[in-house]
Parts: structure tokens; sequence; C-alpha cells
């Protein structure tokens, strides 16, 4: 595959973010400052990212030029970057379309999220259905029941009737947190609810994927892939988690904006690879996890794939 150079400024970038998570502060920041070790690489990475996000964004708008200046055009399909180069700015009086910084952090937002969150809960999912062969059974089942013909759109509604899909998924995003670690600093000093103290800027780590792992928090059964912890007894429609309990996409205030368009997303994708094919991992190939700020598989996922044969 050819090298994509804004993919590998955000591995660089990741890879950073996790030493600068073990290093004082004053050592990576001088590093930055000169320029050295770690830090060169996040240098060159934030350069990467605007030269990629400039590319974009020229031809977004020249490409919105020459739209407006073909009359009787059909209506043009817009994409995300569209959508906030025409941002109603007096609704949002802080938010400046013409600016093409503002325009590059939303790109970096939309790609850290859609490039590494989802791609790296993909692909652990499909691991985890290659060892749970009754899941993939039963999300077939759903699939037909809900979506008959392979031809068929796919639309929020009809995603959201696949209650035991969305189960399988919070269950691979539950035992395989895509951010598996999260920091927070109080503003004010504060007491935590196990009665520990703690000052303003503190640096607090946790662990998402530890959380996901407790058998306190999950049960017994907490390090088994059980999509049906997910559904109601009572009715069969999925039952809530508190957010605070399931923190894969943060909670309270800085709960993620995106957390419903990351499931729609990730139902497309799955539904199209179980429907479709036959996946099987390579015998002996060492799943483990990388070290970064995204919890990658070290050495990927090595598949062999079949087309499966589907009576319309």
């Amino acid at each position: 595959m050819p090298k994509n150079e804004y993919a590998k400024a955000m591995d660089d970038a990741e890879e950073v973010v996790v030493y600068r998570h073990v290093k004082p502060l004053i050592l990576w920041k001088l590093q930055n400052w000169f320029g050295l070790g770690q830090e060169k690489k996040m240098t060159k990475a934030n350069a990467a990212f605007d030269r990629s996000c400039a590319k974009y964004i020229s031809a977004k708008r020249e490409e919105r030029i020459s739209h407006h200046s073909n009359i009787g055009e059909e209506a043009h399909k817009e994409d995300l970057l569209s959508v906030y180069m025409n941002l109603d700015t007096s609704k949002y009086e802080l938010l400046n379309p013409e600016d093409d910084n503002f325009l590059k952090d939303i790109i970096k937002s939309f790609m850290l999220a859609g490039r590494d969150a989802i791609a790296t809960t993909l692909t652990w999912f499909c691991w985890l259905l290659s060892k749970n062969p009754e899941a993939v059974t039963k999300i077939r089942q759903e699939i037909n029941t809900n979506l008959p013909g392979s031809g068929m759109s796919l639309d929020a509604d009809k995603l959201n009737k696949m209650v035991y899909l969305h189960g399988a998924l919070c269950e691979s995003l539950r035992l395989y947190a895509p951010i598996p670690f999260e920091r927070k600093s109080p503003i004010k000093q504060d007491v935590l609810p196990s009665g520990h103290k703690v000052d303003a800027n503190w640096k607090i780590l946790f662990s998402v994927y530890a959380l996901g792992r407790m058998r306190a928090v999950w049960g017994e059964d907490a390090s088994e892939f059980k999509p049906e912890r997910w559904i109601s007894e009572r009715n069969g429609g999925l039952k809530h988690e508190p957010s605070f309990k399931f923190f894969v996409f943060n909670s309270g205030p800085r709960n993620c904006l995106g957390k419903n368009l990351s499931f729609l997303q990730m139902k497309t994708v799955a539904i199209e690879i179980i429907r479709n094919y036959d996946i099987k991992v390579v015998e002996g190939h060492k799943i483990e996890p990388a070290s970064s700020i995204v919890l990658h598989m070290k050495h990927g996922l090595k598949v062999t794939v079949a087309k499966r044969c589907l009576v319309s």
C-alpha cells in the first residue's frame, strides 16, 4: 500500500503524546522548543497536518466557486467540510468558516475520530467475532430479519433496529476501548468518591481499558465477550448503562458529540462485512495492543477473506 503522509503524521503524533504523559512537563516542552527527540516528530507531524489540510481546504474552496458559477446545476451534495464552510455565523459567532485554521482543526478532529477510534474498534470487533462464531450467526439472523436483500440502503432507522449488533459493538468497546486511558485535571481542590483529596491542576490518569474488565463493575463474567449483557431481558431492547460506568465515550459535559454517528458508521461497515464475507484470522498471527493513545493492534489483523454465497 502507498504511504499516506497524513496517516503517518497521525501515528507519529500519537506516539509523542504517549511520551508526554510519562515525561516531566519541563523536559518535553524544552525538547519541543528546540526540536529534539520525540518532539521533533511532533513538529514534522504538525507540518504534515497543515500541508494536507491546506490541500483539502483549497480544493474544496475551488469546488464551491466552480459550483456556484454553474447556474442550473443539480443540488450539490455536501460533505462535512462543506457544512462547516457554510455555517450561519449569526448563530455561531465564535466560529469563523473563513479561517483556514478553524477548518484545519475541524478536519483533524473528524479524522482522528474516524480513522483511529472507529477503525481500531472495528479491527478488535472482527477479531472478537472470529473467536465467537455464535455471535456472527446471531448478527446474520438479525440482518436477514431487518435488512433483507443485499441491495437495501441503510439509514438510521434501519440501523437502530440492529439491537444484537449494537450490543456486540458495545462489548468490543468495553473490552478494547479505542482510547484506553483518560487524563483529567480538576480546576480546584476536590475529593474523589474514594475519599482521596486532589489539588487543582493535578494530573489524574485512569484506565478505561481496566474499568471495562473490572468484575466489581461488570460481574464475574467481565472478561467474556457477551453481547447479551447489553440487551434487556424484559423487552429485548437495548439496555442503558450509565456513562460513568461505560466510559468509552467519556461522560457528563465532556460526552462524545459523535457517539451516535460513530455507531451508525460502525454498524454500516460491520453489516456489509458480516453479510458478504467470512473472515478467518491467520493461524499463528500474534494479537497484542500497541503502546499508543489509541489501542491499535501492534501487528495489525491478518485474515483470510472468503466471499459468501447469498441466496436472494
